[in-house]
């Protein structure tokens, strides 16, 4: 699978509000959230991850619907990943158009 972006995201703590435990495994998806409209995505992982509370990662994602993502996103632009409420918090860092392999 070919990322469509690469964000960098900073997991909350359970303190602050985020999940209750960390996130493991070789596939995730959850919808990121950019001025309150959500663009539903996959984590693009080359091989079993664990994602710490706290922590802060970059990660390529794909998008469910790359058209509608891509036409509203932009680099620099303030993102949230979002399980009934929200779990991180980060930045688009690069658009790739589905163009590289994360």
């Amino acid at each position: 699978m070919k990322s469509d972006a690469v964000i960098e995201i900073t997991f909350l703590t359970t303190e602050e509000g985020g999940r209750k435990s960390l996130i493991e495994g070789d596939r995730y998806g959850c919808p990121i959230l950019v001025d309150g409209r959500g663009f539903d995505c996959r984590f693009v992982l080359a091989e079993p991850s664990r994602f710490e509370l706290g922590r802060t990662y970059q990660i390529g994602v794909k998008f469910l619907d790359a058209e509608s993502a891509m036409a509203e996103l932009k680099e620099g632009y303030a993102i949230s990943l979002w399980e009934g409420k929200t779990i991180a918090k980060g930045r688009v860092v690069k658009l790739l158009g589905g163009e590289m392999r994360n």
